[in-house]
């Protein structure tokens, strides 16, 4: 998956992601936004996915459903109503976006150096 981080003209982290998995940098700037607790927290549940410790692992943010199944990592919008209705309008078909694990804690790890 290729990415690039940037702050906005306030200071806040954006990530822009590759079109067909663009979720995830609105995921991360929006849900996880400078927390790095909770971007260490992904980072654990995903290092005792691969250990086979959890089967599978979801969490909900404010905008987002995150699902890790099976090496898969799955965003789709949840019910919220906020920024991210700007997103589903540009891109109604990238409601549901997916990657693999590798990637994905590749990204989150780049990220977490970022903030």
């Amino acid at each position: 998956m290729e990415f690039q981080f940037m702050t906005d003209i306030s200071g806040q982290p954006i990530a822009k992601c590759e079109l067909e998995c663009e979720a995830f940098g609105d995921w991360l700037g929006n849900d996880l936004g400078k927390d790095p607790r909770k971007v260490s927290q992904l980072l654990h549940t995903i290092d005792e996915l691969f250990n086979k410790q959890l089967p599978h692992f979801e969490l909900t943010t404010k905008e987002y459903h995150l699902s890790i199944e099976d090496d898969e990592v799955t965003l789709s919008l949840n019910n919220a109503q906020s920024q991210t209705e700007e997103f589903a309008e540009h891109y109604p078909d990238e409601q549901v976006t997916g990657c693999g694990l590798i990637d994905f804690q590749q990204l989150l790890k780049a990220w977490q150096q970022f903030i």
